[in-house]
């Protein structure tokens, strides 16, 4: 073999060699690799383990396990994907957004909110993608339910909420095979999330989203967001309320992907609204300037929020949960979010619900209803027990609801009765004299008689003497009045005076021969006599 020959294969080798090296080191070609920034640890380029972090969203977490997913092998009858999450509902969220996926088609995705139910659902038929909390996995591991050894890759989904799992998840990594993937997810690097770094996750890769940036509003203008608590999964399940209750001449349902912005649609269409229809649009971000009403559908982009407060809309609405309202809220700093305060007519049905529950409560807590219980109790092999509380129910509503209606048809009765009493009583009011007609009106005898003899009940007085011609009432008449022992009015007696004209003399000379002369003050104390109070101060 010549030197040109050997050169020749050297440079060959060296180039396949940079070719693998360039393979392994080249960033990600997908949507998350250009909207993100990209940190690797020194010497992570060839590391099998990732660390995204990025505000907490199940729908973004299912876009992360798209790999493993396409990685299983249906042939195989084992667990190959292992997702945990720290509670039970997220176990469900998650599922739901895995099966929505292209490469989930067909396969099996069991969520583990309880390790009895899971070890019956195993024993039946394995499952290749298994969700659930790193405690509830770690007792089917430790009942020998679940087998890890077919297992290629395992997901910690929101690990910075994993306070309360740290032990159950050392037991599930001391069995994960050790050539198995490894991928984290969380909102933030936490003390807790660097410590499952160091321990499980060896020189791993770290890709975080871009930072948001800050938002600045004019002076004492900041705008409001309107929170609506959603369920996990089911972020458009208030529209109709929404759009019932604010009833906005435009509308914009701002949405995060594909997926969401074709349940929007769906959910317009079966509400009645057209398509291209200019009262409610669905939209990535773009918002018509003042805009009556817009309506995020779960945590929505730095760019499609920051395009939404510089349309200034009447009024905002996110409807997340309570993972993704936390998020918001860190993005949208300077930002004022309020609860949303829902109709009064559904506060009020709360309240009844809520008073009906409370007297539940009070029938049970007053001691068991055993003849009750004896008369439902064969309708439990038919029926379900809550199904059958829900339709006693149903049937004390209807009672009193009954009842309600017939106080009301009672009081409806009574009040008519009323109306036409009174309406019988007008016209013998009408007939009745007025009280300036003297003349006319009736005379039912002297006082002395039986009040009660003549006169009846509905205020007939009989016929009145004329009032030149008056009755008795047992005295002399009116114009020859009885003397009371003293002389007639004109002659009036003397009582020991002269009379009016003369008046007597008083000692002392008339008073216009005089003029008056004040004479000395007499002393009062002497003259008025001793003062029943006490005595006055001097000066």
């Amino acid at each position: 073999m010549g030197f040109a020959e050997l050169l020749v294969r050297a440079l060959d080798y060296k180039r396949k060699t940079n070719d693998t090296y360039a393979a392994h080191a080249a960033p990600l070609t997908s949507e998350d690799a250009v909207t993100e920034q990209e940190r690797e640890t020194a010497g992570a380029v060839r590391s099998a383990h990732v660390a995204h972090f990025f505000p907490t969203d199940w729908a973004q977490t299912a876009q992360r396990a798209l790999g493993a997913l396409e990685r299983i092998d249906a042939a195989t009858a084992a667990p190959q994907l292992i997702i945990t999450v720290p509670d039970a509902t997220a176990a469900l969220a998650l599922t739901r957004e895995l099966s929505m996926l292209p490469p989930a088609a067909g396969l099996r995705i069991l969520p583990v909110t309880g390790a009895t139910r899971a070890t019956r659902l195993l024993a039946e038929t394995p499952a290749p993608v298994i969700v659930g909390t790193p405690g509830t996995l770690g007792q089917l591991i430790a009942g020998s339910h679940l087998k890890l050894a077919n297992v290629h890759t395992i997901i910690l989904g929101a690990a910075d909420e994993y306070e309360t799992e740290i032990d159950a998840l050392a037991t599930l990594m001391a069995e994960l095979p050790k050539t198995a993937s490894r991928v984290l997810t969380a909102a933030s690097a936490t003390p807790l999330v660097e410590n499952v770094l160091e321990r499980y996750f060896h020189r791993a890769r770290r890709i975080t989203a871009d930072a948001p940036l800050p938002l600045t509003f004019p002076l004492a203008t900041p705008p409001t967001i309107h929170l609506y608590p959603t369920a996990p999964g089911a972020p458009l399940a208030p529209l109709t309320e929404l759009l019932d209750e604010f009833d906005s001449p435009s509308t914009a349902i701002v949405v995060n992907d594909t997926r969401s912005e074709s349940q929007a649609r769906s959910a317009l269409a079966a509400l009645g609204y057209e398509a291209g229809s200019p009262l409610v649009t669905v939209t990535r971000g773009d918002v018509a300037p003042y805009t009556s009403l817009v309506l995020f559908v779960g945590t929505p982009s730095m760019g499609a929020l920051a395009t939404a407060l510089s349309a200034h809309p009447a009024r905002m609405v996110a409807m997340v949960s309570a993972r993704q309202r936390a998020a918001l809220e860190k993005m949208a700093a300077g930002v004022i979010f309020v609860p949303f305060e829902r109709s009064r007519a559904a506060r009020a049905a709360r309240a009844r619900d809520g008073a009906m529950r409370a007297t539940l409560r009070g029938v049970l807590a007053a001691g068991f209803p055993a003849r009750e219980v004896l008369a439902l109790e064969p309708l439990l092999t038919e029926h379900d027990g809550l199904a059958i509380a829900a339709a006693a129910l149903r049937l004390y509503e209807q009672a009193r609801n009954d009842i309600a209606a017939a106080k009301q048809a009672g009081r409806d009765e009574l009040r008519e009765e009323q109306k036409a009493a009174k309406a019988a009583a007008a016209p013998a009011a009408e007939d009745r004299p007025r009280s300036g007609d003297r003349g006319s009106r009736p005379f039912s005898g002297p006082r002395d008689r039986d009040r009660g003899s003549d006169r009846n009940r509905t205020g007939d007085r009989g016929e009145r003497a004329p009032r030149g011609d008056k009755p008795s009432f047992g005295g002399p008449p009116r114009g020859d009045k009885p003397s009371f022992g003293g002389p007639p009015r004109g002659d009036k007696p003397s009582y020991g005076g002269p009379p009016r004209g003369d008046k007597p003399s008083y000692g002392g000379p008339p008073r216009g021969d005089k003029p008056f002369e004040r004479g000395p003050r007499p002393d009062r104390d002497t003259d008025r006599g001793p003062r029943s109070g006490p005595p006055r101060r001097k000066p």
